[in-house]
């Protein structure tokens, strides 16, 4: 994904919601170039037609089971044929589109944790009563909580720029570490992290998830960066397609 940085990095510097705008309008504009090029048109024109033409044939000889039936058949080959032009242009943008996928996950999907900004670090364990006790290192953050706990499990912490491993040490039980970056810039470590053995299940840091349309909400619906990137592409995917007469 780094090599990605020198491409994509500087988009960190936009406010989000322009970030992914930007990049959904780039990609759904290589998948329609790429579409349009790697397909034959007139005959992707033809089938289309010969599907929509089938679908209003079925729509009058629903009562009539046998018919509906056959033409359900024959209208099949037509999308068969439709499927099969379109898995070329699949093949040539699936794992691209896949990298930066994951270049976004890890860029665009939560806030830094600033210097001196409180933050919090939790741990869920798989049993009641444990005692838990937190340690950082290197020096340069701040525990505001008590260093052991016994319930709620949730650490406050605050401190310089670096990197720091963050260590839970479970009484009677092997510790487990976990990353967090604090940072100026926009970077983070995964906020979660799971563990499959040991009286610690999973640690949480409270890295706050990036909403790129702010406190505009569909229909209760606060997208991420992943239903934003969904409903950009789907727009800039209608409009090239007519632009570029795409079918």
């Amino acid at each position: 994904m780094a090599l990605l940085d020198p491409i994509l990095g500087p988009l960190l510097r936009l406010p989000p919601i322009l970030a992914i705008f930007l990049i959904a309008a780039t990609i759904s504009l290589a998948i329609t170039l790429v579409y349009k090029y790697t397909t034959d048109q007139e005959r992707m024109r033809h089938l289309k037609k010969k599907v929509k033409s089938y679908q209003e044939k079925m729509r009058k000889v629903r009562d009539d089971p046998q018919q509906l039936l056959k033409l359900q058949k024959e209208a099949m080959s037509y999308n068969m044929e439709l499927m099969k032009h379109s898995f070329k242009p699949t093949l040539y943008t699936l794992i691209p589109i896949i990298i930066i996928f994951g270049w976004l996950n890890a860029h665009m999907a939560y806030m830094n944790i600033a210097p001196q900004e409180e933050f919090t670090v939790q741990a869920f364990p798989r049993g009641d009563g444990v005692r838990i006790s937190l340690t950082t290192a290197p020096p340069g953050l701040e525990l505001l909580s008590d260093a052991e706990q016994t319930e709620g499990y949730l650490w406050k912490l605050k401190g310089e720029a670096g990197e720091y491993k963050i260590t839970l040490s479970p009484e009677g039980g092997d510790p487990v570490e976990k990353v967090v970056l604090v940072t100026t810039e926009r970077a983070y470590e995964p906020p979660s992290a799971t563990f499959k053995e040991g009286p610690i299940e999973r640690v949480v840091v409270s890295n706050k998830p990036v909403k790129p349309l702010g406190h505009i909400s569909l229909l209760g619906w606060r997208p991420g960066w992943l239903g934003t990137y969904i409903l950009l592409s789907i727009i800039m995917s209608i409009l090239f397609r007519k632009l570029l007469g795409v079918v």
